[in-house]
């Protein structure tokens, strides 16, 4: 690790170079400006409102005969509907979806200023427009991610039942995979096929997914502006971590998610649910909480890992250096270096982009996504700027400014990108005719085609594949998304800040801000307060000094040239005038209170102000 380390400090000694000498990677991303980082943000933030299950609004769904679906969810009479789907297809997977929203909800509480109020989130102003293009919507005063993230959030409270059950599983893969139709049109098909009543999972022996769920509605119980949403978050976050410290592992899902795949590290969901509860509640009992899963959690394992719902733990450790100042045993020289190791050994290539595993593992758009945000939360953390022209080429590759000009993001074509236009979503395609294939489907409804998920993605072709059931590159998830997103928010809260929306919550910088400022306020206005009120004691200026005594003053002044003293009460009245040619003068009091004194010559003036007792 000492070489790394090494290698760490002459990097950013070159990058800081090129910064000096005025052409750091500005080749690279030259093309996007900060409009077209701000028309990413939204289409891939809008992208959670096409996978809401339940009563919705899903904005994907306007139009069809089947605008809601799956509202007959519920376990043991409970309702538990609601919540995002995990891919392009209707299944539930709490296990990339607790990710999912806690990096959201993380990013929102780290990098507020860079998530913009663009649209209404129950998605009325485009359908009043009939434009879904982002210029059909209409702000207000909410910011975009917050209401994405509120009804995933509404989710996990119905989910989070008792210490006993939690669901982390709703439906069946295998039976969702049968027909390709729109979440409305599945729910009527019937359980066999995917639809109502679906299978609900509860008491699976999972710590992972609950304690994601934990850490994302600990956070909202701190960002959210409304009173009595964060009181409901922070009971259920409670509920939920309750759940997760009497299990183990993971759940397994039909061979759509196993166990094996967390490769025996399922810790870092609790620990960051402890983390977060500490950190808006500041009892210290979670701190404790947090420290025995952290403790457990193999760092030196996942080291080499990239970021994704099977291991969280590249956040885990930088919340535990900056927040804890906790470091994990063994040969790892803090956060830095540790996502050195991960991401930043570029290839000739593609220089500077994080593609190091990608031809070696599935879904290989995580890695330039998830380098980039966990870079964003280090930069934010450390307060190290050094990182940010990486992170931003990291992103600008996945939006088309590479040498294919490929967008990997679904509807993002600025500066001639070419985006995907045959996702593995059902939702997309708009069909609801069960009869249909999935490469049967047709095009996507126009207002679809903005869709905003970034595909799982393929790096060593320059074209897309059309091949609609390709899902190995044409899938889109509520967890690839995230990172990006975060990723997003960071860039804009550097470039294109959104100071404040009606609705904020202060965040803890911005209040330490206020707090120092009115402390600076206040000092400065008791010093004025204060100028001039004598007490027993001398007061000078250049000009003139006054002393104070029982019922009287004594004026001096220092140039020994003639003045003026104007006595006046509280209310501005003159009570007496004085005059002197020089030498100093005694002034009896007549009334007392406090006297405001002005004491002129020719050339100067001062007031004071006096208690007569």
């Amino acid at each position: 690790m000492g070489n790394l380390l090494r290698m760490s400090m002459l990097k950013k000694t070159f990058l800081a170079s090129l910064a000096v000498c005025g052409f750091a990677f500005t080749d690279s991303f030259a093309g996007l400006s900060d409009d077209d980082f701000i028309e990413a943000a939204w289409m891939t933030t809008r992208f959670y409102g096409a996978q809401r299950s339940g009563q919705g609004p899903n904005w994907i769904l306007d139009g069809t005969n089947n605008p809601t679906s799956f509202t007959g969810d519920k376990y043991n009479g409970k309702d538990v509907s609601g919540g995002w789907f995990d891919c392009g297809d209707h299944v539930m997977y709490g296990q990339s979806q607790g990710f999912a929203s806690y990096v959201l909800a993380l990013s929102f509480a780290e990098f507020t200023k860079g998530f913009y109020d663009l649209y209404t989130g129950d998605y009325t102003d485009y359908k009043a427009s009939k434009d879904y293009t982002r210029k059909g919507g209409k702000p207000n005063d909410v910011r975009d991610l917050l209401e994405e993230l509120r009804y995933e959030a509404d989710f996990w409270v119905k989910a989070a039942i008792d210490d006993g059950h939690f669901v982390t599983v709703k439906g069946d893969g295998n039976k969702d995979h049968n027909k390709w139709v729109t979440a409305g049109a599945m729910s009527k098909l019937g359980n066999g096929d995917g639809g109502e009543p679906r299978d609900i999972t509860a008491t699976a022996d999972d710590s992972y997914t609950p304690g994601m769920a934990a850490a994302m509605l600990a956070v909202m119980a701190r960002i959210d502006p409304d009173s009595t949403a964060r009181e409901k978050y922070l009971k259920a976050a409670k509920t939920a971590f309750a759940y997760a410290k009497k299990k183990n592992g993971v759940t397994n899902s039909q061979g759509f998610y196993e166990k094996s795949w967390w490769q025996g590290i399922y810790e870092d969901g609790p620990c960051l649910a402890a983390m977060e509860l500490y950190r808006t509640t500041l009892d210290s009992s979670y701190v404790t909480e947090a420290k025995k899963y952290y403790n457990k959690v193999n760092f030196e394992k996942n080291s080499w890992t990239r970021l994704s719902y099977s291991d969280a733990s590249p956040i885990t450790y930088i919340l535990g250096e900056f927040y804890f100042n906790w470091h994990p045993q063994g040969d790892l020289a803090g956060s830095e270096n540790y996502l050195e190791s991960m991401y930043n050994q570029p290839q000739d290539k593609n220089k500077d982009i994080f593609v190091k595993d990608a031809k070696e593992s599935g879904f290989p758009t995580r890695s330039p996504s998830g380098g980039a945000f966990l870079y964003a939360l280090y930069a934010k953390f450390s307060k190290d700027k050094s990182y940010d022209n990486l992170i931003e080429k990291n992103i600008a590759y996945l939006l088309g400014d590479n040498n294919d000009k490929k967008s990997y993001v679904v509807g993002f074509t600025r500066n001639g990108a070419k985006a995907p236009t045959r996702p593995h979503h059902r939702g997309y395609y708009g069909n609801e005719d069960p009869g249909r294939d999935v490469n049967g489907v047709g095009s996507a409804p126009e207002k679809n085609k903005l869709l905003g998920g970034m595909i799982a993605g393929n790096f060593n072709s320059g074209s897309h594949d059309g091949n609609v059931s390709n899902w190995q590159v044409n899938e889109v998830c509520v967890d690839i998304n995230a990172p990006l997103v975060g990723a997003l928010g960071y860039i804009l809260s550097k470039k294109a800040p959104v100071d404040s929306v009606g609705s904020d919550v202060e965040s803890p910088e911005d209040k330490k801000k206020r707090e120092e400022e009115e402390r600076k306020k206040k000092e400065e206005e008791e010093k004025k307060k204060n100028e001039g009120i004598i007490s027993g004691r001398i007061s000078s200026t250049n000009a003139f000094s006054l002393v104070r005594n029982t019922s009287s003053i004594t004026i001096s002044s220092a140039n020994n040239e003639a003045f003026k003293v104007h006595v006046y009460g509280l209310n501005g009245k003159l009570e007496q005038e004085v005059l002197s040619k020089g030498q100093s003068l005694n002034v009896n009091l007549q009334d007392k209170g406090l006297k405001i004194i002005k004491v002129m010559s020719k050339n100067e003036s001062k007031t004071f102000k006096v208690n007569c007792y």
